[in-house]
């Protein structure tokens, strides 16, 4: 009688190892990609959440008739919003929200960077922001841009004390940006947010680097992309 073959299944150690360096391999390789995605758009994520921020304090001024105060604070790396309530006093200042900034070595926000020359092209010129000691109790003595929208519409400057004495109408150009490797004072990825300070209006910019226009400043409402 001819005996049954007996079928002998699995795998064997050779071939598990295959399977376990090709795995390891397709890892490794997702890892970088989803790593240079992460970092490609972070100039993105930051400007998005400014804006954020900028039209809440905006909506609430207008809303609430009380003055809002933006604080981006590098030197705690935090943007804070808070609620100004009586202009006359300021300790009764309350912190409505935060969120962290980047690391400066992935976003920067303190100047625009060297290889970008100009700034987006609003109908007036709009200088860029301007960091300094910050003269609030919330900030100091941090490295901050102060910005206060006001219940009627318009934008000021943090002024000279904690309630905002001598402070005046002003917009801004807030420049947002990975540096580049090789040159950390030039820019991968730019884009900028300006507000006009006599209407509080804002808009946020691309820079397309590769475009052919005199003006390489994009604003991203003609592209479908968040602005106002």
């Amino acid at each position: 009688m001819q005996k049954a073959k007996i079928s002998e299944n699995g795998f064997s150690i050779v071939e598990l190892l295959v399977v376990l360096v090709i795995i390891g391999v397709l890892a490794a390789v997702s890892g970088f990609y989803f790593t240079a995605h992460q970092k490609l758009y972070k100039p993105d994520e930051q400007a998005l959440k400014i804006v954020d921020m900028f039209q809440e304090a905006r909506q609430r001024a207008l809303t609430q008739r009380e003055s809002m105060r933006i604080e981006l604070d590098t030197t705690d790396n935090i943007a804070r919003l808070i609620d100004e309530n009586s202009p006359a006093t300021a300790n009764d200042d309350r912190e409505i929200r935060r969120f962290n900034l980047f690391e400066i070595n992935e976003v920067r926000i303190l100047r625009r960077a060297d290889n970008i020359a100009y700034n987006p092209p609003e109908p007036l010129p709009v200088a860029n922001a301007v960091f300094m000691p910050s003269v609030y109790p919330s900030s100091s003595p941090n490295n901050v841009c102060t910005i206060r929208f006001q219940s009627n519409g318009t934008v000021l400057n943090g002024g000279n004390d904690a309630i905002g004495t001598g402070s005046t109408i002003t917009g801004l150009t807030l420049h947002v940006w990975s540096p580049n490797e090789n040159a950390p004072n030039d820019a991968t990825i730019a884009r900028a947010i300006s507000i006009i300070g006599s209407s509080g209006s804002l808009r946020l910019w691309e820079y397309d680097k590769n475009s052919s226009e005199t003006n390489k400043w994009q604003d991203t409402r003609r592209s479908g992309g968040y602005g106002q």
